[in-house]
């Protein structure tokens, strides 16, 4: 896994949170598609085996450069708690250092061959010393890829969490008021590693789009956007809630024909990219402003999380999802921090 910092402003869109492949208003149960049933029950036996130890299995699902961030703080420009990388997470599965790992609520986003699965489990481990956090839930989302014919699981990333307590019932019945009590830390610096070549290109591509967004230019993102695009506005599915609002490409080209955007503004030290071959996930912060909005919600700041996938030879955006935001304000500087309890 490479890790790139960008070091330019970058523009670019979103308000989001995604769920299927269109837009569904709050309520719609949607069908389950086969692949999206496949994806659901491998995510389960992988859970499965991580309780009973079964190292050779997980082994065998794990992407050569799998990476599993622990902790939301990465939603505020914070340190993860840990991140395990396909050797140290095999560790924890040879010494069951899980004892109980319960999906709740799991969807899939499908995009033929990548699956997106969020939604929420709740565990306990063989090692809690403190009665008070012996169990915990986490709310998160996961990257799968089908390579070779058979699906692998490239990332996971905890989007809300972990939520402690004594026991089961008291992580099971989380509100979307609760909030971890995590504290919040500087981000590490990162290095750009030579091997990140495709990931500046992804991000290259993210300042293009955003420069097409502020432009109103709508042939530009169509040309670089999967014809199955999601955009997930708001991070209330990251506690259980509906999405504020999903995009498809066409519902998202329409806002930006119409030039909703007058501003899309990364914030530098918070966006980064995490690549697994030819998918990329990039992360961060922007900074968006919408005149026609009521003047106390015109500027936003969104933490999000995107998904990319090359694509005969090109990258192609395919998803994007709010972690955390929107936060509404008045003018730039009442939303230019954006962090835990602010």
């Amino acid at each position: 896994m490479a890790m790139l910092r960008v070091a330019a402003g970058l523009f670019f869109l979103s308000v989001g949170v995604a769920s299927a492949q269109s837009p569904r208003s709050a309520g719609t149960a949607p069908s389950v598609s086969t692949d999206e049933a496949e994806i659901l029950q491998i995510d389960q036996k992988i859970a499965d085996a991580v309780v009973r130890g079964d190292t050779a299995f997980v082994d065998s699902m794990l992407a050569v450069d799998f990476s599993m961030v622990h902790g939301d703080q990465w939603t505020t420009g914070g340190r993860p708690l840990l991140t395990d990388d396909k050797e140290s997470f095999l560790r924890r599965v040879t010494s069951k250092s899980y004892k109980v790992i319960a999906f709740d609520s799991v969807k899939a986003e499908m995009h033929g061959n990548l699956a997106i699965t969020y939604g929420r489990y709740v565990a306990t481990t063989a090692t809690a010393s403190d009665p008070s956090r012996a169990w915990f839930s986490v709310w998160f989302e996961r990257v799968f890829a089908k390579r070779d014919g058979r699906w692998v699981y490239l990332s996971h990333r905890t989007v809300h969490g972990p939520i402690y307590g004594p026991d089961r019932n008291s992580v099971s019945t989380e509100s979307s008021s609760a909030s971890s009590a995590n504290t919040r830390g500087s981000a590490a610096p990162r290095s750009v590693e030579p091997a990140a070549a495709e990931g500046a290109k992804v991000l290259a591509l993210e300042r293009e789009i955003g420069q097409a967004i502020v432009r109103g230019d709508a042939a530009s993102f169509d040309r670089v956007t999967a014809p199955d695009f999601v955009m997930t506005h708001g991070d209330a599915w990251t506690r259980g809630g509906p999405p504020a609002l999903v995009d498809d490409e066409q519902s998202f080209m329409k806002r930006v024909a119409s030039r909703s955007y007058a501003v899309h503004d990364f914030v530098n030290e918070s966006v980064n990219v995490e690549m697994h071959g030819d998918v990329a996930l990039t992360y961060g912060r922007y900074i968006g402003h919408i005149p026609s909005s009521r003047p106390e919600r015109a500027w936003f700041s969104v933490w999000y999380l995107k998904v990319y996938e090359k694509r005969g030879g090109q990258w192609i955006y395919v998803s994007h999802r709010t972690v955390r935001g929107a936060k509404y304000g008045l003018d730039r500087a009442s939303v230019q921090r954006h962090s835990e309890g602010s």
